[in-house]
């Protein structure tokens, strides 16, 4: 879940960061790409408008870019980081919004829902320690179809192929979401690349949240 502001704005001011630095985020090499975007994203929510996400580094690694070793050190921040209250927070959505959304017909049909868990858990079907299911009329974009089998974001045109193949409309606002708000992000970052411009929320909260505090009615599993 997002931190408050006051304890993003402190933990950044420890790692010494600015409001105007330019912020490369990416992943262990194991991960490939998995919780940069997240970082990425949380700090674009809390104003942070120039932060990039590395496509990715064991990509960087192999192509025989520059890299150190041990832990880095930065200077300490002149100033503290500023604390930032996003007035009306557009690229999140809370649970009592989305279940609104899902109990009224015509709001079912201003958006869409992409889940980006993996196909078993999104239908029921999967097996470990999350519980399957999905919301209502949420189509399943599992993480990993847009990124390559080394793990890098897949570029614009081929994301475009990806997600019209699994019916993602254009012109129409989507809600992100997956297990516990992480691998949505990566959903969201892929739109951006791909260009599409429509209004994308993570639900924060995502299927560990819903699947706990929404009326059966609007869980559904096989």
């Amino acid at each position: 879940m997002l931190p408050q502001p006051s304890h993003f704005a402190t933990s950044v001011t420890r790692l010494g960061l600015r409001s105007d630095d330019i912020l490369v985020v990416y992943d262990t090499p194991e991960a490939g790409m998995y919780f940069s975007p997240r970082v990425a994203w949380v700090c674009r929510h809390f104003g942070h408008t120039d932060v990039h996400v590395l496509n990715n580094f064991p990509h960087y690694v192999k192509n025989g870019y520059p890299v150190s070793e041990g832990q880095p050190t930065l200077p300490p921040a002149e100033e503290s980081y500023p604390e930032r209250e996003p007035p009306v927070p557009d690229d999140v959505i809370t649970f009592e919004e989305l279940h609104v959304l899902l109990s009224t017909d015509k709001n079912q049909r201003q958006y869409q829902i992409l889940d980006a868990r993996p196909a078993g858990q999104f239908s029921g079907e999967g097996t470990g320690p999350h519980i399957s299911g999905h919301m209502p009329f949420a189509l399943n974009v599992p993480f990993s179809s847009v990124l390559g089998l080394d793990k890098t974001m897949l570029p614009a045109g081929r994301l475009r192929e990806v997600f019209r193949g699994f019916g993602v409309q254009e012109d129409k606002p989507v809600v992100l979401s997956c297990n516990s708000g992480v691998t949505a992000t990566v959903l969201e970052l892929a739109l951006r690349v791909g260009g599409y411009d429509m209004k994308k929320r993570v639900y924060d909260g995502s299927w560990s949240e819903w699947r706990e505090r929404a009326r059966d009615r609007l869980v559904v599993a096989s």
